[in-house]
């Protein structure tokens, strides 16, 4: 048997949406267990500031950087232009800002949810299929959310497209029976991150926090906002050697809010 084994010295890694919040803490992660990692955003400046923050969390770390927005065919074409060949795809972009209740979504706002969430997934994942089945390795990861689970009620759209998601993942899998390439899936819940601050504004984000858990997550286990890097460490595990024998799997790092298997 062999020992737990997380090195991922010699491997190539692209994050989506990695300049803040979990995907930056999975670029610092991944970029810690020795990838070379591809990070991604829309702002230059965010960007490099991103790049400096994973060198400076992993002193040494390989960071390539690239423009684009994956929401569009177009952001997706650049980035996969870039970079050429990897091992791992994280697909992390996502979210919304748009809270409101679902007589008031428009059709702008379902596409794009879907173009964001769903379309930047399938067409990154389906770019860099045949070059993982050519070499016979690779980690494709999905994140959905807590919210493709349970829904709240002024988030339809954005739940709608990451119960999507968790059915994209499996069909992927799929399609790597007895290779070295897996396709998994992640659910995060309340995670610290910039929303949190802007949702916050002026009240303080202990108070914050307390009455979100109180009002909006009561059944959470945790109890608090997880930190980016909880969540990213089972993102880091999923990329490994480790986790070869974890496939199709929906893996949730939500605080236990759902109450289901």
């Amino acid at each position: 048997m062999a020992m737990m084994n997380l090195d991922l010295t010699g491997k190539t890694a692209l994050i989506t949406a990695s300049v803040s919040g979990i995907g930056l803490a999975t670029a610092q992660g991944l970029a810690a267990q020795g990838a070379r990692v591809w990070i991604n955003g829309r702002s230059e400046d965010r960007l490099a500031k991103a790049a400096d923050a994973v060198r400076a969390r992993v002193p040494g770390a390989e960071v390539m950087t690239v423009l684009a927005d994956v929401a569009t065919a177009e952001g997706c074409a650049a980035v996969t232009e870039a970079a050429e060949d990897i091992d791992i795809l994280v697909n992390m972009a996502g979210g919304t800002d748009r809270l409101v209740p679902f007589e008031e979504l428009t059709d702008a706002d379902w596409q794009y949810q879907w173009d964001f969430n769903v379309m930047s997934a399938v067409r990154l994942t389906r770019h860099y299929v045949p070059r993982f089945k050519k070499k016979d390795f690779g980690r494709i990861i999905f994140m959905t959310s807590e919210a493709g689970l349970v829904t709240p009620t002024v988030l339809h759209h954005y739940g709608v497209a990451k119960a999507a998601v968790i059915r994209l993942s499996r069909c992927v899998a799929e399609i790597f029976p007895r290779t070295d390439v897996t396709a998994n899936c992640v659910a995060p819940g309340g995670t610290m991150s910039e929303w949190v601050y802007r949702e916050a504004r002026d009240t303080p984000i202990e108070e914050f926090e307390r009455n979100h858990f109180e009002v909006n997550e009561p059944t959470s286990l945790l109890g608090r906002f997880a930190q980016p890097d909880d969540v990213a460490n089972l993102i880091v595990y999923l990329c490994s050697p480790a986790a070869t024998a974890t496939r199709g799997a929906l893996l949730r790092a939500e605080g236990g809010a759902v109450r289901s298997d």
